[in-house]
């Protein structure tokens, strides 16, 4: 038995409308990705400034709009009884991907709430970190368009998942012991841990949903 794409497994009038709405759900978790990018790396170059309140309104819209793509989508392909042999495995891949939207807006608010110093030692790590674990989250998104569209070409995007979650990692890693041999204050070195922890997580998020999706096109193929 083939691989069959989304349009495939869909009826014919009813395929524009939810692959229109996968898309922009997609669309909008790697909107999301960016914007933390961005915010983490302008917060780690200039600290603290009014675009961080601009940022924060930014990734709320996008979550508020993305919650509701997903609800919409659930809805559809239940309400039409669409899909009944692999309904179960998109929606938990589009929960999975929405871990990763969730995962963005908490990051913000909490940096926005926190506003944590970085000592100037530390600021090439954790630019490292984010643009690794960015790399780790848009990899991972490749590879959820390419489970809706083409699955065979899953397996190529889930490799480079990994790979840059491992580099977070180390980075991470290595940034960590440096924190906790200097001779910051306990809560502030307690503080940038915790940060380093936090964005590496993201990446392990897409990991998740990298892993899931590798099943779900293995599933498709048989």
């Amino acid at each position: 038995m083939g691989v069959f794409t989304l349009v495939d497994l869909l009826p014919f009038k009813r395929t524009g409308r939810l692959i229109g709405e996968i898309d922009e759900f997609l669309d909008k978790v790697s909107d999301a990705i960016l914007v933390l990018e961005q915010t983490v790396l302008d917060y780690v170059d200039q600290g603290p400034n009014e675009t961080l309140e601009d940022r924060l309104t930014q990734i709320r819209t996008i979550e508020q709009r993305g919650d509701e793509l997903r609800r919409g989508i659930a809805n559809t392909m239940y309400s039409e009884m669409l899909m009944p042999d692999t309904r179960g495995d998109m929606l938990s891949l589009l929960d999975e991907v929405d871990n990763v939207l969730d995962a963005c807006t908490h990051t913000i608010i909490r940096l926005a709430i926190e506003r944590p110093e970085l000592p100037d030692d530390s600021r090439p790590d954790f630019r490292t970190i984010m643009v690794e674990v960015s790399k780790s989250a848009q990899a991972m998104m490749a590879g959820a368009r390419a489970y809706f569209k083409d699955p065979q070409a899953v397996r190529n995007h889930v490799h480079k998942v990994g790979f840059h979650e491992e580099e977070a990692t180390t980075t991470g890693i290595l940034l960590g012991r440096r924190v906790f041999d200097s001779d910051l204050p306990l809560e502030r070195k307690r503080q940038l841990l915790d940060w380093i922890v936090y964005l590496r997580n993201l990446a392990s998020h897409a990991n998740d949903a990298a892993d899931s999706m590798s099943v779900f096109a293995v599933k498709r193929a048989l």
